[in-house]
């Protein structure tokens, strides 16, 4: 079962570089999510970006 949390952690690490890249990032919101783009608002994007990178070091390295 490690295996699977690590290969998780790994595309949510590469999913959060991506979004650093493209400079919007999916978040989810409500009973949906939404995109939350860096130029339109830069506070809540870089907080994604921190959980999910967060998120990923944790997946890789805890379970």
């Amino acid at each position: 079962m490690s295996a699977v949390f690590k290969l998780l952690g790994i595309l949510v690490g590469l999913y959060t570089v991506y979004a650093v890249s493209k400079g919007e990032v999916f978040a989810k919101s409500g009973a949906w999510g939404r995109t939350i783009s860096r130029d339109d608002a830069p506070g809540e994007f870089w907080t994604v970006i921190v959980i999910y990178g967060g998120l990923a070091v944790a997946l890789v390295t805890v379970f």
